[in-house]
């Protein structure tokens, strides 16, 4: 009885959901120029309302101040509500792990450090067609690192708004 309870919620919830799942890609530009990108995948879990599994990764630096090596890694509950047929709001709420390897220029110091922090954030969809959507986002990850001897926390890069592709599936 109890597995055909659980089966009878599981197709009810993928029925109701427009999609069984997500794919995405996007980019930000990050506080000190840096070009950042952003991966995920999402899963509907009942009707609109999912989980989001993202990395993001700093894939060039400012060498004047130091090499920065920063990925985010974060879990997040979504909901996607929509506004009109093509657009819509998707609030988020999560966990984000952020590490981080900083090399000052002129030194031969790399300096690591990594911290979990609580997470949110709004996207707006435009959807294309019933595959593809563009999104643009703002995620508040907030200052993640304390001062690290003499890298100043206010200094590092933290890249807030992304835009990118989703594609359903």
């Amino acid at each position: 009885m109890k597995k055909i309870f659980t089966s009878l919620i599981l197709i009810g919830s993928l029925s109701m959901a427009s999609s069984f799942s997500q794919v995405g890609a996007g980019y930000s530009r990050g506080d000190n120029d840096t070009d950042n990108g952003t991966a995920f995948i999402g899963l509907n879990v009942l009707g609109n309302i999912g989980l989001r599994l993202e990395y993001i990764k700093n894939f060039s630096e400012h060498p004047e101040f130091s090499k920065e090596d920063i990925s985010r890694y974060g879990l997040f509950a979504t909901y996607t509500l929509p506004l009109t047929s093509a657009f819509s709001v998707t609030p988020k709420v999560g966990l984000t792990k952020t590490d981080g390897d900083f090399e000052l220029t002129d030194t031969i110091k790399t300096i690591s450090d990594s911290s979990t922090n609580f997470t949110y954030g709004l996207e707006l969809n435009y959807s294309y067609n019933d595959m593809i959507s563009l999104f643009v986002g703002y995620t508040d990850y907030g200052n993640k690192f304390d001062d690290i001897g003499s890298v100043k926390a206010s200094e590092l890069d933290s890249a807030n708004y992304t835009f990118g592709i989703k594609l359903e599936i």
